[in-house]
């Protein structure tokens, strides 16, 4: 199963259950992930959304030293950045992300980025990768 077809079963999932208390007429919670309200951005959130619905507990907007990580694996020391057009495109922040990977790595953290593109094309590719560096 596919991580979209996978997405439309969580819902589905989720919109039953909703309707079935509703129909009990009980009281339905609904419960908010903090970490998921940190993501800065529609494409951070479906990173985020990858990991967590194949069973990883990200964390977001960590910070290491004087910088910020889009979204953590902690637990495999894994940094995972979200680059949108709009902030790593220029010679100067191509600059700043190298500064902050070299930071990173000197820390012991792994620095895995991904473009906003492949992102909105290729969660399968993406989810792969991570897990290659895991297993390593």
């Amino acid at each position: 199963m596919d991580v979209k077809t996978f997405e439309y079963v969580i819902f589905g999932f989720m919109l039953l259950l909703v309707l079935a208390l509703y129909k009990k007429r009980k009281k339905v919670t609904i419960v908010i992930d903090e970490e998921k309200q940190k993501c800065e951005s529609p494409i951070e959130r479906k990173v985020y959304d990858l990991l967590f619905y194949n069973g990883y507990y990200p964390t977001t907007q960590v910070r290491v030293g004087i910088y910020r990580i889009d979204i953590a694996l902690s637990s495999h020391k894994i940094a995972l950045e979200c680059d949108g057009k709009d902030f790593h495109t220029s010679l100067i922040d191509k600059a700043r992300d190298r500064r902050k990977d070299a930071y990173l790595r000197s820390n012991g953290w792994v620095v895995i980025r991904f473009t906003g593109s492949r992102i909105n094309k290729d969660l399968n590719g993406i989810l792969n990768q991570i897990n290659n560096v895991i297993i390593r």
